[in-house]
């Protein structure tokens, strides 16, 4: 199979049927979603207009690099889907699965397995089912999360996947030179409420009071560094501390390149594996991308809800995985969240299932008035260190210093 796949990289043989139906073998596609795909193929040929824009998207994706990576929906060309009505998402993941041998082709200048590949690439056969559940008809929607997979951004090891990326948080990361402890300090663009926490967190229909709202400072001199140090609960102290440079160094900062961590689901979130693929990645990437050097894992999840520690049992793997990261402030929202708990971002009505126990008490929580916003993090320790908590020990013994 491994070989037979090798020798449909031209991009010319993908319209060969034969060559097509290797790929979805590959991918593992159901027979009726394999059904769906051809017929789309097949009526894609059949109109000299559908090829015309198929060939410019795929010049566009697989030769350009121009992929939606923004969360937002896929914008499809109306013309298209005037012609192809629900069928309009098939035509462009089509346009998407076309990059394939583009993909593989990326993957073995960089020496990576087809192993990896395939294990990377087990994500799309997911979304197509996924999709087909949810609104019980063939289509696609999830064109973000495999526009990263095509372009050889994303790799899936193990439990985790992991992209490389310059770090997007503008807090100051310093690492004590001799207990290895790890301090975040605030953002000074980022208004602040009183709790710590950002301006614009939550329901932005709720606004801070004025008075409320405070700009943390951060300075930089010969001697160290002042700021607001960050719990990695994610809120920020009001009272500032100073750092000196014979007893801290700087960590991580804004642009410096991390490992950022994306969760598929469908599986457990236990410590162990998420170890392994922490493990597995530290080995990866300085091996295949030399010219990235990482200095931390960074991720940005719905689990980092800080307010899911009154909604989830202790004990379980989601909070043990929030745990394992030093979170801070960031104007997030519920969205996500909702999205995964519920299937939609809109906050739930009335008429919401209350079928698990965690739709039920994120209805009770909402019901109450409370807020829901999620939030980034960092991993600034060692894989062998992951399950330790280390962060937040670090900051324990930062306070009890105070």
């Amino acid at each position: 199979m491994m070989k037979r796949i090798e020798e449909t990289l031209s991009e010319e043989d993908w319209w060969n049927a034969k060559n097509r139906l290797v790929w979805w073998q590959f991918l593992g596609l159901s027979e009726g979603a394999v059904q769906a795909l051809e017929d789309m193929a097949h009526q894609i040929q059949r109109s000299s207009n559908l090829m015309e824009s198929f060939l410019a998207l795929h010049e566009q994706t697989a030769h350009r690099g121009e992929w939606h990576f923004d969360w937002s929906p896929l914008s499809f060309n109306p013309v298209i889907e005037a012609q192809l009505g629900d069928g309009t998402s098939l035509f462009y993941l089509l346009v998407y699965l076309n990059a394939l041998p583009h993909t593989l082709q990326a993957y073995q200048r960089r020496g990576i397995s087809m192993d990896t590949f395939a294990e990377t690439m087990a994500d799309i056969p997911f979304y197509i089912e996924w999709y087909a559940q949810k609104y019980g008809r063939w289509g696609f929607e999830h064109f973000p999360w495999i526009a990263r997979h095509l372009s050889g951004r994303l790799i899936s090891l193990g439990r985790l996947q992991f992209m490389l990326l310059p770090f997007p948080g503008k807090v100051l990361a310093l690492r004590h030179r001799f207990h290895h402890q790890v301090i975040l300090l605030a953002d000074p663009d980022q208004p602040l409420r009183a709790d710590g926490y950002a301006v614009g967190a939550g329901n932005p229909d709720l606004p801070v009071p004025t008075e409320e709202v405070w700009y943390p400072q951060r300075q930089e001199n010969e001697d160290g560094w002042m700021g607001h140090p960050i719990s990695p609960q994610g809120y920020a102290l009001k009272v500032p501390a100073f750092f000196t440079r014979d007893t801290w160094e700087i960590a991580l900062q804004h642009g410096d390149w991390v490992l950022d961590v994306h969760i598929p689901r469908g599986k457990n979130l236990n410590l162990e594996e998420c170890r392994d693929s922490l493990q597995r990645a530290f080995a990866f990437f300085p091996g295949h991308f030399p010219e990235n050097p990482f200095r931390g894992v960074y991720c940005h999840t719905w689990m980092f809800t800080p307010q899911l520690q009154h909604l989830l049992r202790p004990d379980s793997h989601i909070l043990q995985f929030q745990r394992e990261f030093y979170l801070y402030p960031h104007p997030g929202s519920a969205g996500f969240l909702l999205e995964f708990v519920f299937g939609s971002r809109e906050y739930p009505g009335n008429d919401a299932p209350r079928d698990t126990s965690l739709r039920r008490a994120v209805l009770d929580w909402l019901s109450h008035g409370h807020e829901l916003f999620d939030l980034p993090g960092v991993f600034l320790s060692s894989p062998q260190e992951w399950g330790e908590q280390t962060h937040r020990k670090g900051w324990l013994a930062f306070v009890t210093e105070q």
